[in-house]
Order: structure tokens, then C-alpha cells, then sequence
């Protein structure tokens, strides 16, 4: 085939987007002109197609070498540095090619459009401007000019947008430029008839459906959002936010081999992408990859140190791998960042306490260095009296935001540990007909077990959320948010009182006793040999049988049973208790 005939043969093949193709037959060109600044263009098109940017700025390059003058293979450098985010080198090369031709509209629009990415708005309005000077109809750079008011005046960059309707209802760009606008006001009945009009006048758009995904994520419709995500990675394969949010969505299905794929796309296209990063640490997290989850946390804390959230995950990791000092140090880093945040509150508490079972030392340390951080906090000022041995005196507000806090796994994490207060207290309960009071009643646990068609059950907890929670199971007849205590010198109106392992988050069980005098009574205990009891390393209260039996005595309970009972299992041991009846004489 003649040199003629091949190249016409290789342009067709382009121009039919048969690209690999097409490179084939402009190589094969190269061998016998390996200069050829047409074909070395070409190429770099081809290049530039695939997403292969830093090969099309090199052929480019060459290509320019061999013919300076030609103003359109450094228009093409100029837009393959804007693909690769080589911001500045973009604009030096538009900058050459406005130097040979100032006037083409289109090199200004996109001079301006990379001002923008760089938040130089008031050099990207002038580049518009220049734009329009040469072409005053031209729409682009007049859709631009308006969307430019976005950064320092949104509702007017609407408006002006608006105004331009009439015009250009016809462009798929303004329509796109109004989703996003709405969509970041929170006008989602606007932004879904802009975003469905974008993808009405480009059909090919994938832009238009990441936006339609993003709308219906809000709406809660996942199996929507993902048809659009696909249908978006189907037109650009390359398209990031479609990948990540079709990644993220698989993630939470639990597909990690389709969340993978996508990750890794991602982050071979954009390696710093902290998004990707991060969310596939946590697939690979939750996949039981930990050391490969270990490694992509670090990515992430690498590309952005000041984000708490990555602190808090990688921490979470290592103290799985019992390096609770390092992750005591994440910790306290994440507290510094984003200091009240109560999961890594509750974390860095856990890992802390955890750690004194290692270097008692260190942990009073970390400790104090957590109260230097924010002294209010409520978590670490439980945590140093927990770590003195000492009764804490804000313990309600305490177990107001734990339980709030857990309620969402409260019972996942109880069947992990093998709970089985709520059954021990059933069974000594029995069906009899009674009005009962489920003393901290949390997510109903008990109340579920000792519903029957007979029994009036009152359910009395101080978290609203564990509260909210009981109430979708339908076991009580009434729930009362309350602190214990305070419930019990307001309400005598039931038969018995129980309280299934919420003695452990109780300092005074001796005022509790007293305000239960004359009723029935059953609880579960966390036993200990100190007397009265003691604070454990946990920060929960443990109880002296012997004290206890004492107190129930001295408020006149004159009939009382107990038995060992097993209250849980932690760390694979078990954790020893005592459920106790308590039956009054009056």
C-alpha cells in the first residue's frame, strides 16, 4: 500500500473512532518518517482520546519541534496539559497560540476556563471577555462569563444564566451550568429538570448523568443512582466521579471485586485522589485485608494529614493489631483536628483503656494529653477518673451521649459479646401478670423478652436514640426518657423494677435500692471482691455481692435469691456477674 493510501486509510479509521487502529497504520507511517509533525499530531489525538495525556504532550511536542508555526498542534498541547491538570503549562502553551493567532475565540475561552481552576476568577472574566470581543453570539464563553459569578456570587450566576435562556435554551452546556447551581442552592426539583434537559440535548453526556446519580442518592434511590453512574462510565470510562460513586455504592453491597476495579481505576488515572484512597481503605477494611487497608489509610493521611476522619479509621486498624500507642497518638490527633466529635471520642477512650493494660503509665499520659487538648470533653474526664480508681460525677450526661452514640449497633456489638442479662432476667421473672418498669431499658432487649399479652411494660432510658430504637420494636406499653434515679422519686405506679447489666453505668446503686423500696426488684451485677466495689479498666461500675445483699437488706427486701450468671464475653473470656431477686416485706 502506497504512503498515501495508508495515511488516507489511517484518517478514515480515526475519524470512525477506531483508534487503536488507526495508531497502528500512523506507527507504521513513523517507521519510514519518524518526524512527521502530521502524523505525530495524529497521534497525539489518538493519545489525547485514550486519556493517555502524558503521551500525547510528548508527541505534541515533537510534532511542534518540526513545524513551530502550526497553531493547531499547540493548541492541542495546550488542551492536553488542561486534561492532565497542568494548569500552568496550559496556559503558557494557549498563551503561544494566541501569540501566532489572537484571534481564535475559542483558545481565549479556554484560557479562561483554566483561570478558573486556579481561582484567578478576575483574569478568567477578562479571558471570556476577550472571547466575546471576537464573537459576541459565541455561547460558550458567555455561558462561561455567567457561571464565572458562581465563586463570588452564586444566586447572581444563576440569575444571570437565566437571563440567558431565551438565547441559547438550545445549549447543553447552560442547562448543565443551571443543575449544578441548583443543585449546590438545594432546589432539587430545579436541578433534576436542568440535569434531565442537559442529558435531553446531549444524549452522550456523561456529565449530565453523574449529576441525574447524584439527585437520586438524595433521594434515596441507589439502584437508580447506579443505572446513571453506569450509563456515565459506559460514555467515559475515564469519568472519576462515576467510578467513585459506582465504587462506593459496590463497597456497601459488599462487591468488593466491582468496588476494587473501580478504585483502582481511579487512582490510576488521578494516583492523589484522597476520595479513593480513603474508601477503599475502607473496603479493604471491611473485606478483612488489613494490611492493604493499613496501607491505603496511610495514602490518604499522606495526601491530606489534617483530615480527622483518616486518623480516626487508622487508628481503628492498629488497634485492632493491638499497637494501641500509635493509635492512641492518631487519636489524639483527630481530636486536635476536629476536637467533640464523639466516635473518636468513644475510640480513643476505648484505645486508652486498652493501652493501660499494656503501659499504665503511658495511658495516664495519653490521657492528660487528651484533657490538655479539650478539657470539657466529657469522654476524657470519664476516662481520667476511670484511670484513678475514682467515681465519676457526670455519670448521666456520660451514658446520655455512649448510648446515643451506640445505639445504631448497640445490639449487633451485644450479640457479638453474647449477651444474655435479658434472658437471665426473664427466666427469673416468669409470666406472671405484673406492671413492670425495664430500668435503662436501651434498645429493648429485655422489654422484648418479657412482653407478654398480661404484662404492662414501661421502658425508662436517658438516650433518646436508644429510646427510639425500643419503640420500633413494640414491646412497651409506655417510654420515658430519664435518668434512673430521677424516674424512681417521681413514679411508683408498677409491680417490679428491672435492670438487665445497667448496673454497671450506675455509681450509686445504694440510692437506687432505697427508691425501690416496697416494690420487686431483679438486676444483673458485675461482681468484684473490693468493698463497696470499684471502677474496672472499662469504666464500668463493678459490685460487691456481699454489698449488695447488705443494701437489700437494710431497705427492708426480706426475700432475695441469687445465682452466677455469665454476663458476656469479652476478649474471648468471660465476664463473671450475680442476678439477684429482691422481694420486699411491705
Amino acid at each position: 500500500m502506497s504512503y498515501e493510501a495508508l495515511f488516507q486509510n489511517a484518517l478514515s479509521l480515526h475519524e470512525a473512532g477506531r483508534l487503536d487502529e488507526a495508531e497502528r497504520l500512523y506507527r507504521q507511517i513513523l517507521e519510514t518518517a519518524p518526524e512527521h509533525p502530521v502524523v505525530l499530531n495524529l497521534l497525539g489525538l489518538v493519545a489525547q482520546n485514550k486519556g493517555l495525556q502524558d503521551e500525547a504532550i510528548s508527541l505534541f511536542i515533537r510534532a511542534i519541534g518540526e513545524k513551530p508555526q502550526e497553531v493547531s498542534y499547540r493548541y492541542n498541547l495546550a488542551f492536553s496539559y488542561k486534561l492532565a491538570k497542568r494548569y500552568r503549562e496550559a496556559l503558557e502553551a494557549f498563551g503561544s497560540v494566541l501569540k501566532l493567532n489572537p484571534n481564535i475565540k475559542e483558545a481565549h475561552n479556554e484560557t479562561g476556563l483554566i483561570y478558573q481552576q486556579l481561582g484567578e476568577y478576575d483574569k478568567a472574566k477578562q479571558s471570556f471577555e476577550n472571547a466575546l470581543k471576537l464573537d459576541d453570539k459565541y455561547a460558550e464563553a458567555r455561558i462561561n462569563k455567567a457561571m464565572n459569578l458562581r465563586y463570588s456570587n452564586l444566586p447572581q450566576a444563576a440569575e444571570e444564566l437565566e437571563k440567558l435562556i431565551p438565547a441559547y435554551a438550545g445549549e447543553a452546556l447552560l442547562w448543565f451550568y443551571l443543575a449544578q447551581l441548583y443543585f449546590e442552592r438545594k432546589n432539587w426539583p430545579k436541578a433534576w429538570a436542568a440535569a434531565s434537559k442537559t442529558k435531553e440535548l446531549a444524549p452522550a453526556s456523561d456529565e449530565a448523568r453523574v449529576m441525574l446519580g447524584e439527585l437520586s442518592l438524595l433521594e434515596n434511590d441507589t439502584e437508580k443512582a447506579k443505572i446513571y453512574f453506569a450509563k456515565a462510565e459506559l460514555l467515559n470510562p475515564d469519568n472519576l466521579d462515576a467510578l467513585l460513586r459506582l465504587a462506593d455504592i459496590y463497597s456497601r453491597e459488599n462487591l468488593f471485586d466491582e468496588a476494587e476495579k473501580r478504585y483502582k481505576r481511579v487512582l490510576e488515572l488521578e494516583p492523589k485522589n484522597f476520595a479513593a484512597h480513603q474508601n477503599y481503605a475502607e473496603m479493604l477494611y471491611r473485606a478483612k485485608r488489613t494490611a492493604e487497608a493499613l496501607e491505603e489509610y496511610r495514602q490518604a493521611a499522606i495526601i491530606n494529614p489534617k483530615a480527622a476522619e483518616v486518623s480516626n479509621n487508622l487508628a481503628l486498624i492498629l488497634k485492632d493489631l493491638a499497637e494501641y500507642a500509635e493509635a492512641a497518638g492518631l487519636l489524639l490527633n483527630a481530636c486536635r483536628l476536629n476536637p467533640g466529635v464523639e466516635e473518636i471520642s468513644i475510640n480513643l477512650s476505648e484505645t486508652i483503656t486498652l493501652l493501660a493494660r499494656q503501659d499504665a503509665g503511658k495511658a495516664r499520659e495519653t490521657a492528660d494529653r487528651w484533657l490538655e487538648i479539650d478539657a470539657g470533653n466529657i469522654f476524657a474526664r470519664k476516662l481520667k477518673a476511670t484511670l484513678e480508681g475514682e467515681y465519676f460525677e457526670n455519670n448521666n450526661l456520660f451514658n446520655e451521649k455512649l448510648f446515643d452514640h451506640f445505639a445504631d449497633n448497640y445490639e449487633l456489638v451485644m450479640q457479638n459479646l453474647g449477651y444474655s442479662a435479658a434472658l437471665a432476667v426473664g427466666r427469673i421473672i416468669g409470666d406472671e401478670p405484673a406492671d413492670i418498669v425495664d430500668l435503662g431499658c436501651g434498645t429493648g432487649l429485655l422489654g422484648a423478652a418479657l412482653k407478654t399479652p398480661q404484662n404492662k411494660i414501661t421502658g425508662v432510658d436517658i438516650s433518646q436514640k436508644m429510646l427510639d430504637k425500643a419503640a420500633a420494636k413494640n414491646v412497651y406499653d409506655r417510654l420515658v426518657k430519664d435518668d434512673i434515679a430521677h424516674f424512681l422519686e417521681h413514679n411508683r405506679d408498677f409491680d417490679i423494677a428491672v435492670m438487665g447489666d445497667v448496673c454497671g453505668y450506675i455509681n450509686d446503686i445504694e440510692k437506687i435500692i432505697k427508691l425501690l423500696k416496697n416494690k420487686t426488684i431483679v438486676f444483673t451485677i458485675e461482681v468484684t471482691n473490693e468493698l463497696p466495689g470499684s471502677v474496672g479498666p472499662d469504666g464500668r461500675y463493678r459490685h460487691n455481692p456481699q454489698y449488695i445483699e447488705k443494701l437489700l437488706r437494710e431497705n427492708g427486701f426480706g426475700s432475695i435469691h441469687k445465682e452466677d450468671i455469665v454476663l458476656r464475653h469479652e476478649a474471648g473470656e468471660e465476664v463473671r456477674g450475680m442476678i439477684f431477686k429482691g422481694e420486699s416485706h411491705g
